[in-house]
C-alpha cells in the first residue's frame, strides 16, 4: 500500500471522531437552551471547570452524530469492496465519545491556563479530540491502527482543523476563526 491509500485509510478512520467533535459547534445554534455540563460551577482554583462552550446538548448531539455517520461511511463503502480493517461498531462509539472527552479535558486545561471560551490553544485545540480518539481505538482495536495511520492523522488534523473552523466562521457557526 502507498502513502494515497494509508491516508484514505487515515481519514476513513478519524472521519466518526471529526463529526463528534465538529457537531457541537452546529447543536450550538440548534437548541435554544443549553445546558452547560459544568453547570456554571468553578474549579478549585475558582475558574469555570469547562465554561459554557460545552455543554450536554453539543455532547450528546456530538456523539450521536460522529457515531451514525461514521457508522453510515462504513457500511456504504463494504459493498464497494474498498473496506480496509476499520473499526467496530463499539471501536466507533467509543472513539466518539472519547474525542468528545478530549474537547472536554481541552477546554478544563485552557480555563486552567487562564485562557477565555474561544481562545486560541495551538495544537491543544486541534489535537485533544483526536489524540483521545486514536486511544480509544488503540485499546479496544489495536490492529486497526497502524503507526503510519496514527502518525497521518496527527500531521493532517491541524490543518483540516484550522480549515474548517475558518469556514465555520465565515458561516456564522463559531465566533473566531480557529
Amino acid at each position: 500500500m502507498g502513502i494515497a491509500s494509508d491516508l484514505l485509510i487515515t481519514i476513513l478512520i478519524i472521519w466518526p471522531p471529526y463529526v463528534s467533535n465538529a457537531t457541537p459547534v452546529i447543536a450550538g445554534k440548534v437548541f435554544r437552551r443549553r445546558t452547560p455540563m459544568d453547570f456554571g460551577r468553578n474549579f478549585i482554583d475558582g475558574k469555570r471547570v469547562f465554561g459554557d462552550g460545552k455543554t450536554y446538548e453539543g455532547f450528546i448531539t456530538g456523539f450521536l452524530a460522529g457515531f451514525i455517520i461514521g457508522e453510515l461511511t462504513y457500511l456504504a463503502i463494504k459493498p464497494l469492496g474498498l473496506s480496509p480493517n476499520l473499526p467496530s461498531t463499539p471501536a466507533v462509539a467509543l472513539m466518539c465519545l472519547m474525542a468528545l472527552v478530549g474537547d472536554l479535558i481541552g477546554a478544563f486545561i485552557k480555563r486552567r491556563l487562564g485562557l477565555p471560551r474561544g481562545a486560541p490553544a495551538p495544537l491543544l485545540d486541534q489535537l485533544d479530540f483526536l489524540l483521545m480518539a486514536l486511544l480509544a481505538l488503540w485499546l479496544i482495536q489495536p490492529q486497526v491502527l497502524k503507526p503510519i495511520y496514527a502518525i497521518l492523522a496527527v500531521i493532517i488534523t491541524p490543518p483540516i482543523h484550522l480549515a474548517t473552523n475558518a469556514i465555520a466562521y465565515l458561516l456564522g457557526l463559531k465566533r473566531e476563526p480557529w
